[in-house]
């Protein structure tokens, strides 16, 4: 007799999803010890929400604790199938959702959602990992769909959004958290929980809380921006969020999520312009190397791209000699000493294979504030998915 679909006891077993994870938000457990951002719980809540949904259209189980390794794997399987077929996004999803099967199953054994003799966990992450490694599913930085937006494609969206046919509230909303993102390097979900409490118009600086990583930042900006900044927090109280839109029907409040979504649609149609094709080699399931068509487009976070270019040439210009570098990097570090770590760590990995030690460039000292900036810490993520100095150097040389 076949199995039969059982709604029911999917919805249920989904709400002990989202249950697991909002207790793990709440008691601060997880994998590495760290403390993870609402916006990766949320990541990691719906891809195990698809996949529970997937096992049970596919496989007709609807209770979680019933899905099987074998059931994963067939559904891990045909994802690397498609990353292989020319589909590279798949590397960031397989990877994403490996880590998010890794969280939830620690879930499983460190909350009391599930009853102690139904713990469970599903699939089996490590080993995923593994089948991925054999296979050649690798995140590459050129493999990446979203573009890398030079200031001048960030500023011709703007124009466009402008431009744009859709309601005044959401066209400005687009445009005005699409320019903060550009000026400040501001992730879009943290712009949008932005108060005018989190600006320091004294210090000129930007403060978001709660960021990538669940980490807080500061960064320091213009006067120009800071003008900018104060333009949009006039007339609001410092706990008001500065970016909001209302629900046509009833007048409420939409959620950051609603108007992220609706932000990233304009930013999209306004760099339809942008999208372009290149040819990235990538190596087969064998291993071989083949070349790949990637179609690059416009999204939010070219914005924050746009802002790595400008920034990494400003850090340069102020680091002309190495007295100056030494009293950059003195500075920010009695301000924030995890910097002084995160460039150790850095110093550290340059030096890795060479047996006589050096510091980093000015050139690398540059990239390293800029990636600071844009919360990431490391300069390896800048040159890969934002920008290189050769990138910078070739904008500044045409403006």
């Amino acid at each position: 007799m076949s199995k039969k679909l059982d709604p029911k006891r999917l919805e249920a077993s989904i709400k002990k999803i989202d249950k697991v994870f909002d207790k793990m938000s709440r008691k601060g457990i997880s994998v590495g010890g760290g403390r993870v951002s609402d916006r990766t719980i949320k990541t990691y809540k719906d891809m195990v929400t698809s996949l529970v949904r997937e096992c049970h259209t596919r496989f007709k189980v609807s209770d979680i604790s019933n899905i099987s390794n074998a059931q994963v794997n067939v559904i891990i399987q045909d994802k690397i199938d498609l990353f292989h077929g020319a589909d590279t996004s798949q590397a960031y999803n397989l990877k994403t959702l490996v880590a998010a099967l890794k969280f939830f199953n620690l879930g499983v054994q460190e909350t009391n959602v599930f009853s102690y003799d139904n713990k469970f966990s599903i699939g089996e992450p490590d080993k995923i990992r593994e089948v991925m490694k054999k296979q050649y599913v690798i995140r590459k930085s050129k493999a990446s769909k979203v573009l890398r937006a030079t200031p001048e494609e960030c500023q011709s969206v703007l124009d466009n959004i402008k431009k744009s046919g859709y309601s005044t509230d959401t066209r400005e909303v687009a445009y005005n958290v699409s320019n903060v993102a550009f000026k400040t390097g501001g992730r879009v979900s943290a712009i949008l929980r932005l108060r005018p409490r989190d600006i320091n118009f004294k210090e000129n600086t930007i403060t978001f809380k709660k960021d990538k990583g669940g980490l807080t930042r500061t960064v320091r900006l213009s006067d120009e921006t800071m003008k900018y900044l104060a333009s949009l927090v006039k007339g609001k109280k410092d706990h008001q969020p500065i970016f909001t839109l209302k629900r046509e029907e009833d007048g409420t409040f939409k959620s950051v999520e609603e108007i992220r979504k609706e932000i990233s649609k304009v930013v999209a149609e306004a760099g339809a312009h942008l999208t372009r094709t290149e040819m990235v080699k990538m190596k087969d399931k064998d291993g071989k190397h083949i070349l790949v068509p990637v179609e690059k487009k416009a999204s939010l976070h070219i914005f924050r791209k746009g802002f790595a270019v400008e920034r990494t040439g400003e850090y340069y210009n102020q680091f002309p000699t190495k007295s100056s570098i030494d009293s950059y990097v003195s500075k920010r570090g009695e301000e924030n000493p995890k910097i002084i770590e995160k460039l150790k760590i850095v110093r550290e990995r340059i030096n890795k294979d060479r047996t006589t030690k050096r510091d980093l460039t000015r050139e690398e000292y540059a990239i390293f504030f800029t990636s600071v900036d844009l919360g990431h810490f490391r300069n390896d993520v800048i040159t890969s998915f934002y920008t290189t100095f050769k990138e910078v150097q070739e904008y500044y040389n045409k403006k």
